[in-house]
């Protein structure tokens, strides 16, 4: 994961210059290798999670077929212990995994770049107190944390959700907090302060655009770790089993025996899937680093 890296010396005039304009991020990962192939993999699965959302060819929760089918033209990966077709269940699964996946990113985007950017800018005792509560935080082993919590709460996609965000955003606010330290030095942001422009204003419209680029790289590994971590709850029980996700076929093929059975046309799918996003994660990270590290002139 990307924890710093240097910011331009010339500031992006807008957030949608950073985004889409000439020398934007979204044109320089588009030209670089790796990370056009990540978007394109990113894209394939969000285009299987909305399909599936709505054109499966049966029920998710049908169970109306014979046990453990092996994948044909009828069924594309079978069926599993209770006669559903694996399938539609991995279709209609990657959408609500997905879904995991964005909100827990986005919970983490919104806290940690706000506790990050505000201890970053002020420093001082709000720097000291925010820092304190990350810093328990972080020494937190987190899985058995996540563990405990599940079993506290009820389990539903709601609550893994919140449970996840809660856990997911300390690390990318210490990053960056790091980086509104380095920029805050920059000549036009003490320019800025000079001027007698508002500090909130210095925050969201002049600092924001620097780490943005940073934001989302770390909002990536969010990402694919709350889809791994998601599944990992379900694989041992404490998810929400009534959901059809990834997690939960697994949990269900392990539990109903699919390994006995060689059915493994029901473990394949939704293992592959996991291990194919963490692959793209680390793709699309690699080529947003080779991107502005180009830029920065550190490569």
């Amino acid at each position: 994961m990307i924890e710093n890296f240097d910011a331009q010396a010339v500031p992006p005039r807008s957030i949608a210059d950073a985004l889409v304009g000439k020398e934007s991020l979204l044109r320089g990962l588009l030209e670089n290798r790796k990370a056009r192939i990540g978007i394109y993999v990113f894209i394939v699965f969000i285009a299987i999670s909305i399909y599936g959302r709505f054109f499966t060819p049966y029920s998710p929760f049908a169970d109306n077929f014979q046990s453990y089918l092996a994948p044909s033209m009828a069924h594309y990966f079978g069926t599993d212990y209770n006669g559903q077709d694996v399938f539609s269940q991995f279709m209609y699964g990657t959408g609500v995994s997905l879904w995991v996946g964005a909100m827990v990113a986005l919970m983490a985007v919104v806290i940690g770049a706000l506790v990050g950017l505000i201890s970053g800018y002020y420093s001082g005792i709000i720097d000291n107190v925010l820092m304190r509560v990350v810093d328990i935080l972080l020494i937190l082993p987190t899985f058995p944390l996540l563990v405990i919590l599940s079993t506290y709460f009820k389990p539903t996609i709601t609550s893994t959700i919140f449970i996840l965000g809660i856990l997911s955003w300390p690390f990318m606010s210490r990053v960056i907090r790091s980086q509104t330290l380095t920029i805050r030095e920059r000549p036009f942001i003490k320019a800025a302060i000079l001027s007698g422009m508002p500090g909130y204003r210095i925050v969201f419209s002049q600092i924001f655009k620097f780490v943005l680029p940073l934001i989302i790289i770390n909002a990536i590994y969010t990402f694919v770790g709350a889809i791994v971590a998601q599944a990992g709850l379900a694989f041992f029980g404490l998810g929400d089993l009534a959901s059809v996700n990834w997690g939960t076929m697994l949990y269900y093929a392990q539990n109903q025996n699919a390994v006995i059975y060689s059915a493994w046309w029901w473990i394949i799918p939704p293992g592959v899937a996991i291990a194919i996003l963490g692959i793209t994660a680390n793709i699309l990270g690699t080529g947003i680093n080779e991107v502005f590290g180009k830029r920065s002139g550190s490569i």
